[in-house]
């Protein structure tokens, strides 16, 4: 299985001495359009296999003053995340949720239909017409009926 991006992060450390540990947040997204989510919601348990590769420049007090060095490209630390707290933080962060990206038309068209009909929530939009075509397949299924 090959390995695939899940996002860059930047992260500035505060001055140290001989070592420093740092949280390091990375963004989780329910953004379905994202290759990630795609894949940590198709597993139900174990873990994913995480990898994470650090670069950047390093600047320190050197004898001769201001110093510069490359963090080494081959630094790295491995993390295996548990498929269900992954689950859990998508259940904390957007409860009984999903992520919808539409074309701006279809967006467009489906705002204003739920404008028309005075409908106040996305989902109330979308339940209506699916309603709507849920009664259509009845109608013509009782014509042929």
């Amino acid at each position: 299985m090959r390995s695939l991006l899940w996002t860059h992060s930047v992260l500035p450390a505060p001055g140290f001495s001989d070592c420093v540990v740092v949280d390091m947040p990375v963004t989780c997204t329910y953004d379905f359009d994202v290759t990630s989510a795609k894949y940590f919601a198709m597993l139900d348990d174990g873990e994913i296999p995480l990898e994470f590769l650090f670069s950047g420049t390093m600047f320190y007090a050197g004898p001769h003053g201001l110093q510069v060095a490359q963090i080494p490209w081959d630094k790295e630390a491995r993390f295996r995340l548990p498929v269900s707290a992954w689950q859990g933080m998508m259940e904390h962060y957007f409860p009984n949720s999903a992520w919808l990206r539409l074309r701006r038309d279809a967006f467009d068209r489906l705002y204003s239909y739920r404008v028309r009909h005075g409908l106040p929530t996305w989902e109330a939009a979308v339940e209506r017409l699916l309603q709507a075509d849920a009664d259509a397949v009845a109608g013509t299924q009782e014509e042929v009926g």
